[in-house]
């Protein structure tokens, strides 16, 4: 159990990491160094510093120094942003897991005997996280231990219940922190925290809501990256199950969230929108069928934005003139307007699991959705029905 850590951390990141071994391969024999890891490592003298990339069908070095004078240094080309282990000697528990992007230059320093929980790391911002992090996941580990020792005297529930206690400060720290910048490198260890180890049961709302924060932020400033997709692909799963999980327990189904900006730039939730009637509109300004029925729906805000209706207008623009001339045009006089300037990439097709436009999801006043696909005189029929 001393590194279990290592050794979990490992194993989730093969499925970041795989999409992009290959590419750090041929980057490492065709250009230029982009990434710089030095240090030094008490009582390793002699001992070769690996530099490995983690991958489905293993490790992968991409390089690799003798340890002299305690000291080694490292120069490697990374594609972009990626997870990586440094180990030092043949000791696969001797391992450091970094995450990089091009141009960083890391300083390590530790000691052999304890350099997977204990190293220290500057040069970058994580580093500081990096080091209050291990020293939670070390007191987990030796919690998990007393755990284990108690396998059958308590029931399997009991064992759940105390392993997620034990967790609940790790899962706190990582939410913190990603919330805070949702888009550091680090994350990517951090939101291993956030996974859904023991399925949904008891598993916070707020995992899902992190995760998709990170996601997005991701999307945005790693686009590039394989582990981007990754991760978007990732999260989407865990939102469809966690939903899946609440349409079991309660027999509803709950509206996905989603957190999107508007042309002004200012973060509108969907969930900020609890207590009234919502419809969420998914459209685009090139979409001429979305036009069409944007005057219908103008009347139906105008006939019943005070009985407690509204709109909650999806644009799957990606250009943002396009989009604000359309809703001028169009007359969308409702203040809830957003976009990630997407399109078809956009991280709604999936969580809301349509293929065409103009799509609708009614939405009641406890968050959970009423219809799909009501347009036209349907659409007016189920408000009508609803706000009497």
């Amino acid at each position: 159990m001393k590194h279990i850590f290592v050794i979990l951390v490992v194993a989730f990141l093969a499925g970041f990491t795989s999409c992009n071994s290959d590419e750090t391969s041929d980057a490492v024999e065709n250009k230029e160094n982009n990434l710089f890891i030095s240090g030094t490592i008490k009582g390793a003298n002699g001992q070769k510093a690996y530099l490995e990339a983690v991958s489905q069908n293993g490790v992968i070095s991409v390089a690799d120094g003798v340890i002299e004078n305690e000291q080694f240094d490292l120069q490697t080309t990374i594609p972009g942003l990626g997870i990586y282990q440094l180990r030092i000697g043949e000791q696969p528990d001797n391992a450091i897991i970094i995450t990089a992007k091009k141009g960083d230059k890391i300083k390590i320093s530790g000691d052999i005997s304890n350099i997977a929980f204990g190293a220290k790391i500057t040069g970058v911002e994580w580093g500081s996280q990096y080091g209050k992090y291990m020293e939670m996941v070390a007191d987990f580990s030796k919690s998990q231990n007393d755990l284990m020792a108690l396998q059958g005297q308590l029931s399997q529930e009991e064992l759940v219940k105390k392993y997620l206690e034990l967790k609940k400060p790790m899962d706190e720290y990582a939410r913190e922190q990603i919330n805070k910048n949702p888009a550091s490198a680090f994350n990517i260890v951090l939101s291993n925290s956030l996974m859904p180890a023991t399925g949904f049961i008891d598993y916070p709302k707020e995992n899902v809501e992190t995760l998709r924060k990170m996601a997005d932020s991701y999307e945005k400033n790693h686009a590039d990256s394989p582990i981007t997709q990754t991760l978007v692909q990732q999260v989407t799963q865990i939102e469809s199950g966690y939903n899946e999980y609440e349409i079991m327990k309660t027999g509803k189904k709950p509206a996905p969230d989603i957190l999107m900006e508007s042309p002004e730039g200012k973060e509108i939730k969907l969930s900020s929108l609890k207590g009234k009637i919502v419809l969420i509109d998914f459209w685009a300004s090139w979409c001429g069928p979305c036009r069409k029925e944007n005057p219908n729906v103008v009347k139906l805000y105008n006939k019943y934005k005070n009985k407690g209706f509204t709109i909650y207008s999806v644009s799957l623009d990606t250009d943002q003139a396009s989009w604000v001339n359309a809703i001028e045009q169009d007359g969308l006089i409702w203040p809830n307007h957003v976009s990630d300037l997407m399109g078809w990439k956009s991280f709604v097709i999936k969580l809301y699991g349509f293929s065409a436009i103009p799509h609708t999801v009614l939405v009641g006043k406890d968050g959970n959705i009423i219809d799909v696909g009501l347009r036209g005189d349907a659409l007016e029929k189920k408000l009508a029905e609803i706000l009497k």
